[in-house]
């Protein structure tokens, strides 16, 4: 049941992916407090079938504009008298700017990364134009980390001067036992060896191949993938060919945590990210990272201090300091333990969520301002 001088948020993604997109607007959704009642508009999806209760939830097509999804969606704000429009990632960002033009909610906006790395030269004017023509419908963008923010501006993306930087957060965990190696949270890793785990949809932006390159180089240690998406055959294809007996692709699982905390190093090989909530949560129970000197995975760690930073495509530079962390414990521990205090302090939960409250509370102070005028 909802009271009707609570704030009603609209949280919008195009898809239902276990990725680091919904996993944050979940934890967002979950976590205000009792002055917010929050709905979800998205892809139907089993994962998160204990978010989305009929009495909140629209359901809406996978990646994919719709104008059938339009309407419900029209009908939905009006029914649940919703305040605010929360866009995740671009597909939402397109479905609620349309929406601001039929219902004039004021929409959040946060990106979750900007992707125009993959794309054709066509295709980046062409986005670049839209976000021109349509951002200026955004009450405020949220971009995720200090290095989104600066490749936006160098791409020419259109952000305006109301904008904000909100990093990721997700929940402090316990820190790891180091001292107790051979007891797995984990029985289906191997006790006797090292593990690289990495968390992450197969997708081209993931740049997974590049992790089997790494693998291949260093058959001392087992590299563990979590995740699924399009490219799972190809990949596994690979592995078997080239004959690579030391990478495991695993699928999606649902406690992460677990493999985590049964893990030595957190690898990501990504050609860009937001800022990656894979890798907040490995820092969070204190794993040392080696990721790619990326946007958004160079906002994670310090460089040498809770893990290391290697260039793009560089694999012998990843190998060496895979080599490096494999041959030292202290080491690992070291820089797990920078890790697990810089995400508490830099990458809470708390303090995202608080960041958040007050930009929906600022919204619609605004809001009753403006009918304030327009009366007068």
């Amino acid at each position: 049941m909802f009271v009707k001088n609570k704030i009603n948020i609209l949280m919008i993604s195009s898809s239902s992916s276990l990725g680091g997109g919904t996993k944050h607007m979940f934890m967002l959704g979950e976590n205000l407090n009792n002055e917010f009642n929050v709905f979800y508009g998205m892809p139907k999806n089993s994962n998160f079938e204990n978010y989305l209760s009929p009495n909140i939830y629209v359901e809406i097509s996978e990646r994919k504009l719709s104008f059938i999804d339009i309407f419900k969606l029209v009908i939905f704000i009006k029914s649940k008298s919703i305040d605010i429009i929360h866009a995740h990632g671009k597909g939402a960002g397109l479905i609620s700017r349309m929406l601001a033009i039929l219902t004039l909610r004021p929409i959040i906006y946060t990106f979750h990364g900007i992707h125009l790395k993959c794309h054709s030269r066509l295709n980046k004017i062409i986005y670049i134009l839209y976000e021109f023509l349509l951002g200026g419908l955004d009450s405020i963008k949220i971009l995720v980390s200090e290095s989104e923010k600066e490749y936006a501006l160098k791409s020419n993306i259109f952000l305006g001067k109301n904008y904000k930087i909100i990093h990721n957060g997700v929940k402090n965990m316990m820190i790891k036992n180091y001292e107790a190696n051979k007891n797995l949270s984990n029985k289906s890793l191997d006790p006797e060896r090292l593990k690289v785990i990495s968390v992450c949809r197969l997708v081209n932006q993931k740049n997974i191949k590049d992790t089997l390159k790494i693998a291949e180089k260093i058959q001392s240690l087992d590299f563990y993938i979590i995740g699924d998406g399009p490219l799972w055959r190809e990949i596994n294809n690979i592995i078997s060919r080239r004959k690579i007996n030391n990478v495991y692709l695993l699928g999606e699982k649902q406690d992460v945590f677990g493999y985590l905390y049964s893990a030595d190093i957190f690898l990501s090989t990504s050609l860009y990210e937001g800022l990656p909530i894979s890798i907040l949560e490995a820092m969070s129970v204190g794993l040392p990272i080696l990721a790619s000197n990326v946007v958004g995975n160079r906002d994670t760690i310090e460089n040498g201090k809770s893990g290391f930073l290697y260039e793009l495509e560089n694999i012998d530079m990843a190998v060496c300091y895979l080599k490096k962390l494999s041959e030292n414990k202290i080491l690992r521990q070291k820089l797990g333990n920078s890790s697990f205090n810089r995400q508490r302090s830099v990458f809470s939960k708390e303090n995202m969520v608080e960041q958040y409250m007050q930009i929906y509370k600022n919204q619609i102070y605004r809001k009753k301002k403006d009918i304030r005028y327009i009366k007068k």
